[in-house]
């Protein structure tokens, strides 16, 4: 069974867990409390041990998680969301006499679930499946992950870790699948910053269930265009990313007076902070390091400010590829996306357009899904960095000077395909045709008009 089967297969036990109490608690809560659970019994036996036994009171349960926990701030915090669903959704709606035993059971499937796959990957992912289902709003379609994740997939030198950075990390998806495409044997650093609370507790458990001798991780709740950088002086190898589209931001005006911005000379409009995550990103970008982004088109092709950036970051020669993807791929949006893919110390100078809009995808309840085909497509087109009748172009520098930096896909691919032509011989006999039926329609006409005369 590989990869997708089994989290599917595992999301489909969770999911059936879920169902078993629907006629007492809502979905969102038990699939909360189960992944609560999930993470108290992976990250320390104790609560394991603890929560195995039968009978004990919800009160005394939870002052003696706490006390494992002791000062640990995201056990704390899971151990109170678990509290909550228990106290205030959960044993709300049942009697005092059964509020053990569906606790108790709860527990039992939660621990079976735990048991039955030892694959960390396919536990976190299948659980992060399940949430998104009912809280889709940060979360990054999975086919999407995956090939941000491929064409972010580099050979790594030396022994330090590799750094892997998302400054809207959302649930973890990103990060997580970044870990699953680097084999296990490489160390990896993986760091990520996230506003919203409730995910960011979400991707604090699916990052600390990752770690292991060979994986480790540093969250931050905040806002990465005004916290900006928690981690250290050392920057990231590589950065996989998908913020929100245009949002609005207030940036402050001493930015222009340090760093990249300074270099630039403007700062992205206060309407759109897209640029400012593709600069924030850059800033903390190693020397040799990769950026994976998905933005909407128009940063591609907007004057004033951005357009001011566009050809900063073209005559530093850092971007590599612009990746045009399908409508209807998003969550929260129906716009088609594109992806940027952006370099250091970038060898060549020309850069690869890749028009994906028209690649095959699978039709799904709320959005559309890029098959895997496609993706594997793009990435081998992105590798090869080679031009496609339709597809793909290599434009030199030369020719994105001229179209005055502007990087609108439909400028470099053409995707016309010219109509068929026809014969004058097949012609002529489709007009006699035509003039046949015509006359046909006519004579069926007299005939009903001489009816009513």
């Amino acid at each position: 069974m590989d990869y997708s089967q089994s989290v599917g297969t595992a999301k489909r036990a969770i999911l059936s867990i879920s169902s078993q109490y629907r006629d007492l608690f809502d979905a969102n809560s038990i699939v909360t409390t189960l992944f609560d659970l999930v993470y108290l019994y992976e990250i320390n036996p104790a609560y394991a041990q603890l929560l195995k036994q039968k009978g004990m009171h919800i009160e005394a349960l939870n002052k003696q998680l706490h006390a494992i926990a002791k000062s640990d701030e995201t056990q704390l915090a899971v151990i109170e969301d678990l509290n909550e669903s228990i106290q205030q959704i959960l044993l709300l709606r049942i009697g005092k006499d059964k509020q053990l035993q569906a606790f108790n059971e709860i527990c039992e499937s939660t621990l079976r679930l735990v048991r039955q796959q030892s694959d960390r990957f396919v536990l976190l992912k299948a659980m992060q499946d399940a949430y998104v289902d009912l809280e889709s709003r940060l979360n990054t379609p999975d086919q999407i992950n995956v090939l941000m994740a491929q064409l972010a997939n580099l050979s790594f030198d030396g022994d330090e870790p590799v750094r892997i950075y998302d400054s809207t990390s959302g649930w973890g998806g990103s990060l997580l699948e970044m870990r699953r495409v680097i084999p296990n044997s490489r160390k990896v650093r993986l760091l990520g910053q996230e506003l919203n609370a409730k995910a960011y507790l979400f991707c604090e458990m699916v990052l600390g269930l990752l770690d292991d001798d060979n994986t480790s991780h540093a969250l931050s709740n905040g806002d990465a265009l005004v916290a900006d950088w928690p981690f250290g002086d050392s920057g990231a190898d590589v950065i996989i990313n998908d913020p929100p589209y245009s949002m609005r931001w207030n940036p402050d005006p001493n930015l222009l007076e340090r760093g990249i911005y300074h270099k630039i000379g403007v700062l992205p409009p206060k309407s759109r902070a897209d640029f400012a995550f593709v600069l924030h990103g850059l800033a903390h970008l190693n020397d040799n390091g990769t950026m994976v982004i998905q933005l909407p088109h128009g940063v591609l092709f907007r004057g004033s400010a951005e357009a001011k950036i566009r050809q900063y970051l073209l005559e530093r020669n850092y971007i590599e590829a612009v990746i045009g993807l399908p409508a209807n791929l998003q969550s929260t949006t129906s716009i088609p996306t594109m992806i940027l893919v952006l370099r250091k110390n970038r060898k060549r100078k020309d850069v690869l357009f890749i028009d994906a809009s028209d690649d095959e995808v699978k039709k799904a309840r709320s959005r559309d899904l890029l098959s895997i085909s496609a993706v594997n497509k793009i990435v081998e087109t992105y590798h090869k960095f080679v031009s496609i009748q339709r597809y793909a172009y290599v434009a030199t520098p030369k020719e994105i000077i001229e179209n005055d930096y502007n990087l609108n896909i439909p400028r470099y691919v053409d995707t016309y395909i010219p109509p068929k032509l026809i014969s004058v011989s097949e012609l002529e006999n489709k007009i006699v045709k035509i003039d046949q039926q015509l006359s046909t329609l006519e004579a069926d006409s007299r005939l009903i008009m001489m009816k009513y005369q």
